[in-house]
């Protein structure tokens, strides 16, 4: 399977070209006639204006260079090299660093990135900001024709057990088989009972009953329980305890909740609805500490298979690698210690525990 990039980067190239040609025109010939403001303005914007047409010369003359990206049972066919699979220790899907500019609720495109074996030679320098120099960054998805999903298809269908779907040390490459929903037997629920939001249920209705009760029979007997500000001032407070007392009630109602199943694994916050997430989504899954922080505190984590995103809201990248925080087992039953023998039953080839 043959993947190219001139096509997104031309296309790109092209509409900058053609919306910031016009706009070093028009802001030039605004500058030459006028004078001030209006003309500091109008340089302002063809330094803009110039700045997006020198970038989309630049992507242009990208095209230049030759690319050639083919995945067969061969190996890997570049341009200027050929690498057999027996060359490739692993070959993966890396999300690069998030930047200031990136949304917090989503990850940079992927990069194609290549790990030789010992003894094997690429005729290129490593990529920028490579940790190994047996690391090659082959191309950026952002670059790329043709859909992610098809280059995820064909790494999967010839790279095989050398396809890195999660870091190293949570689990190395090896051969791994689509997941059995027959494993596991009957689903695991574990579910916070110890009544932590109790003590807070008692005390918010309390106040809410303590501010509510004069406040009614002030109200229906002189019209007021003192002056103005005073009277504002108690509703006020009514008002915000018996915000918190409904809030306590909905907690108290619906805890926090995992669940482990033949089908997935699902998390429910407390006071919100369940995010459930399939096996075959899942890349690995983790219990332990949390990567590069000094928590330490053990927490439940699973990685999103290559090229692919899970619904769940607490997301890092962890070595190239999609993550995703789903609890703190200390705030299950038992501090969670069923949990991990759960995951072994379901998915014990994408299960690892982390000291």
């Amino acid at each position: 399977m043959e993947f190219t990039i001139s096509g997104r980067i031309r296309r790109r190239g092209l509409r900058l070209v053609g919306w910031s040609a016009p706009g070093v025109l028009g802001a030039a010939a605004w500058a030459v006639p006028t004078t001030g403001s209006s003309r500091r303005f109008a340089l302002i914007l063809l330094v803009l204006c110039a700045g997006l047409l020198v970038r989309g010369v630049l992507e242009l003359r990208r095209l230049r260079k030759p690319f050639r990206l083919r995945l067969d049972d061969f190996g890997v066919t570049l341009h200027d090299a050929e690498l057999p699979w027996h060359d490739v220790e692993s070959i993966a899907l890396w999300h690069p660093p998030k930047s200031a500019e990136d949304d917090d609720s989503s990850a940079p495109p992927p990069r194609l990135v290549v790990r030789l074996a010992p003894g094997a030679e690429l005729p290129r320098r490593p990529g920028r900001g490579a940790a190994d120099p047996r690391e090659h960054t082959l191309l950026d998805s952002a670059d790329l024709d043709q859909p992610l999903n098809e280059l995820v298809q064909a790494l999967r269908e010839f790279a095989g057990h050398r396809f890195e779907t999660a870091p190293r040390d949570v689990l190395p490459p090896v051969p791994r088989d689509a997941h059995d929903p027959r494993l596991g037997g009957a689903e695991r629920v574990f579910t916070d009972t110890r009544g932590a939001t109790t003590p807070r249920l008692i005390a918010t209705f309390t106040a809410t009953a303590v501010c509510a009760v004069p406040l009614a029979l002030g109200l229906a007997g002189s019209g007021t329980v003192g002056p103005g500000a005073f009277t504002g001032l108690w509703a006020l407070f009514t008002c915000l305890f018996g915000w918190l007392a409904g809030r306590a009630a909905h907690q108290h109602l619906r805890p926090l909740r995992l669940r482990i199943g033949p089908d997935g694994i699902g998390v429910r916050e407390p006071a919100t609805a369940e995010v459930f997430a399939r096996w075959n989504d899942v890349a690995a899954v983790t219990t332990g500490r949390l990567p590069h922080t000094v928590e330490t505190h053990p927490h439940l984590v699973v990685y999103a298979v290559p090229g692919g995103a899970l619904p769940f809201p607490h997301h890092f990248i962890d070595r190239g690698h999609r993550g995703y925080v789903l609890l703190r087992l200390d705030h299950l039953p038992d501090r969670g210690r069923d949990v991990p023998a759960a995951l072994r039953a379901f998915v014990p080839d994408r299960y690892s525990a982390l000291d």
